[in-house]
């Protein structure tokens, strides 16, 4: 009987720290709610690629910024108050993918604007092998089951 209580008291004393050694920073929580684990590089990361890739301009970088921080807020409020289907909620997002994107060719030379187009094309091909690979596992939704 003492063990038992003995072994109470420390799972009562321990649970607490353990929980509270788990917890994250509130900064910590702000970014995994930014990307929702969806393996979405940060605005940061994402003009730093493009700035290299596509060598942008000091004009060009605070412009291109501006459009993917507003891309960014935009996919964060559709992964919150996101009540359709995932279909809808993909849709939505590739919607608001490519109004960034129009908005981006738009700052671009020539030459930056052929470079952005392969690297979309690549995303493009990546996104394609990905949705196959979801939908390998699920029946398609216009044919009836069995």
């Amino acid at each position: 009987m003492k063990k038992l209580r003995y072994a109470l008291l420390m799972l009562a004393l321990l649970a607490p720290a353990a929980l509270l050694s788990q917890e994250s920073s509130p900064a910590d929580n702000q970014q995994a709610s930014g990307r929702r684990g969806r393996h979405m590089p940060s605005v940061d990361q994402q003009l730093t690629r493009l700035s290299r890739k596509l060598k942008l301009t000091d004009e060009q970088k605070p412009q291109v910024k501006a459009i993917l921080q507003d891309q960014q807020d935009q996919m964060q409020q559709l992964w919150q108050n996101s009540p359709g289907s995932r279909a809808e909620t993909r849709q939505k997002m590739h919607d608001i993918h490519q109004a960034a994107s129009d908005k981006l060719r738009a700052l671009l030379t020539d030459d930056q604007k052929a470079k952005y187009d392969k690297m979309e094309a690549k995303r493009e091909q990546h996104m394609e092998r990905h949705r196959g690979a979801e939908g390998a596992s699920q029946p398609p939704a216009s044919q009836p089951q069995q």
